[in-house]
């Protein structure tokens, strides 16, 4: 949150973690403040972005009291999120954005998923480290993953592989596979943001 004194995000860098916490989920009816090992969802979450020695605050984003009050129990600040940008149909762009307008100080957001429970804070440092003193644009999670894929087809059709030609299979140990995102985090500076995209191209 605003004042953990926090020295090592940059100089002139206001690093903000958010996470993004409506209150009308839908296929796990109020999941963000459902109890996990005696904690809520949302705490999990809210724990190791507070040990990031990287951020210099901390945001939850939301619509909803019961979430806001526990938000601020687990040591963040809250937002409260503009109802048109809280619906099913909302992308998380437009609730980042929405915080975005509000808060002309930050210079990078940190969003970091709700669903993310199993976060460790050295991976949000290292993401935010390579904004700071490699200048990436964005950094963003990623598992690698050794799978062929097929195309999907309606009765009738023929299938065909996406990522392989089937008359030369790769063998596990010669292949790097795919990265594939895995949307615990995505740190992007807020200029990229403000361009209408998550990732930019560095």
């Amino acid at each position: 949150m605003e004042g953990r004194g926090n020295t090592t995000s940059g100089i002139g860098c206001h690093i903000c973690g958010l996470v993004l916490a409506r209150g009308g989920s839908k296929r796990i009816p109020r999941k963000n403040v459902r109890s996990i090992a005696g904690l809520p969802l949302l705490a999990w979450v809210l724990h190791p972005m507070l040990d990031c020695k990287r951020l210099t605050s901390v945001w939850v984003s939301t619509d909803d009291t019961e979430i806001a009050e526990v938000a601020l129990r687990y040591g963040a600040q809250v937002h409260y999120r503009d109802k048109k940008t809280a619906k099913d149909s909302s992308s998380s762009l437009t609730g980042v954005q929405d915080f975005v307008q509000k808060h002309p100080e930050i210079s990078v957001i940190a969003l970091v998923q709700c669903t993310s429970p199993c976060l460790l804070p050295m991976y949000l440092d290292k993401a935010c480290e390579m904004i700071i003193e490699q200048n990436y644009d964005s950094v963003f999670s990623v598992v690698r993953q050794k799978k062929l894929r097929w195309k999907e087809v309606k009765p009738g059709e023929s299938t065909e592989p996406q990522n392989f030609n089937p008359r030369q299979r790769p063998r596990q140990q010669d292949w790097d596979g795919e990265l594939v995102e895995s949307g615990h985090f995505y740190v992007t500076r807020v200029s990229i943001i403000k361009d209408n995209l998550l990732q930019g191209k560095r």
